[in-house]
């Protein structure tokens, strides 16, 4: 490996929705909004249809690029042993980048949610607490 990155690991769920799933949630477009709760980003997450899941994170998104420009690469980064982990894990084996940490069993990935609006305006919820919380 000539390269190693250590980053955050962040699952971006990308979603399409209307204008009546940010008004009933009470959501405004092109905005960052973090979340902590975790029930709070499920109630949004569970009336989402889910488009695409990428492997995200600045860190990761720089070792994808120098995959994609020929170097061998690897990353470090936390995931939990959840549906998200392991759609993080295998986005980054597409790309070419050797994945070099051990799923932790409690806790949930890191999730960045966007989701696409008619007007193509993007809104952008992280759900950043999950990884640290002790269950």
């Amino acid at each position: 490996m000539k390269i190693l990155g250590i980053g955050n690991a962040i699952v971006d769920v990308i979603s399409k929705v209307n204008e009546n799933f940010l008004n009933e949630n009470k959501l405004s477009k092109s905005n960052m909004k973090l979340i902590f709760d975790d029930e709070e980003f499920k109630k949004l997450l569970c009336n989402l249809k889910i488009e695409k899941t990428v492997s995200g994170g600045s860190v990761a998104n720089s070792i994808v690029g120098l995959s994609q420009l020929g170097d061998k690469v690897g990353f470090i980064g936390k995931v939990s042993d959840d549906t998200f982990g392991q759609k993080y894990e295998v986005g980054l084996k597409k790309e070419n980048v050797e994945y070099l940490y051990k799923k932790k069993k409690r806790g949930y990935s890191y999730r960045d949610m966007f989701n696409i609006s008619n007007t193509r305006l993007r809104e952008n919820y992280v759900y950043f607490f999950g990884n640290c919380r002790q269950n």
